[in-house]
């Protein structure tokens, strides 16, 4: 969806509660959207996404809070979730993937994510192998995938984002300061939230449709395009292991692709990068 076509609600007062009746009279998918269950408060909204899908949820239900008390992120570090300031969805999918291309619904995500920001910012935002997206070094939204599979198929898979939106730096606790950022902190502006949702459920619904429909090759070139540490020395911790090398890219089914001083090539399937130099 181009911005002009949502610049009717493209700002609003911060600490305004979401009006999902405009949001749902702007959007226009395939998949994604087909309830909402909203909650002022709730502990996590990937814990209650959970929940629905063992129930039995359809495919593209959205789970969607105004503020999250046990709101986490990858290796369970906390995501701090202030009352309607942000956004915290997840979304309830039941790909027709293999198993060993679940992974790839976390790049997706990243392509759709910094697709929708890309719309409101004029600093360009970078993704951060696998699931966050940076814009100046510091963390604007993160990615929390969780699938249930077994060795055939996947039985479904949680999809978590949160965006920082209207979270002044201010505001932030000491630590979160230097490593995050926000949309309005970006702007200058606050930013409505609402034009953000629209936005990233369409180009989410858009993104994942390709995927399932054509694979993810179509996709990576997008992915690429803004991955922000090619060329950068990393260094890789794979629980006792660690790996240093330039960061090339990603292989055909997400892994990240390290060089070795030595030339050799590693690909990684998980574990946490850190940058060693900028």
């Amino acid at each position: 969806m181009p911005p002009s076509e949502i610049q009717g609600i493209s700002r609003a007062p911060s600490g305004a509660s979401l009006d999902l009746e405009r949001v749902r009279a702007l959007l226009s998918t395939k998949r994604l959207g087909s309830a909402f269950h909203y909650f002022t408060e709730i502990a996590s909204t990937n814990i209650h996404g959970r929940a629905l899908a063992e129930r039995g949820a359809a495919e593209g239900e959205i789970v969607i809070a105004e503020s999250q008390t046990q709101g986490r992120g990858r290796l369970g570090r906390r995501w701090e979730s202030p009352s309607c300031s942000n956004l915290y969805l997840s979304f309830v999918l039941r790909p027709k993937l293999l198993p060993r291309f679940a992974p790839q619904i976390t790049l997706t995500a990243a392509v759709a994510l910094v697709e929708t920001v890309a719309a409101f910012l004029v600093r360009p935002p970078v993704i951060k192998w696998p699931n966050d997206i940076l814009v100046g070094g510091k963390k604007l939204a993160g990615i929390l995938t969780e699938a249930a599979c077994d060795a055939q198929r996947v039985e479904y898979v949680i999809l978590g984002i949160g965006l920082n939106v209207n979270y002044r730096a201010a505001t932030m606790p000491d630590e979160l300061r230097p490593r995050a950022t926000s949309m309005a902190d970006l702007t200058g502006e606050d930013i409505s939230r609402e034009s953000v949702l629209v936005r990233l459920i369409q180009d989410l619904d858009r993104c994942y449709g390709e995927l399932e429909e054509t694979g993810f090759d179509a996709l990576q070139p997008r992915w690429e395009a803004h991955f922000g540490l090619r060329g950068q020395l990393v260094r890789v911790e794979l629980g006792d292991q660690v790996i240093t090398g330039r960061a090339l890219g990603i292989d055909r089914e997400g892994a990240l692709l390290v060089q070795e001083e030595h030339g050799q090539r590693r690909a990684i399937v998980s574990g946490e990068v850190i940058l060693v130099e900028s």
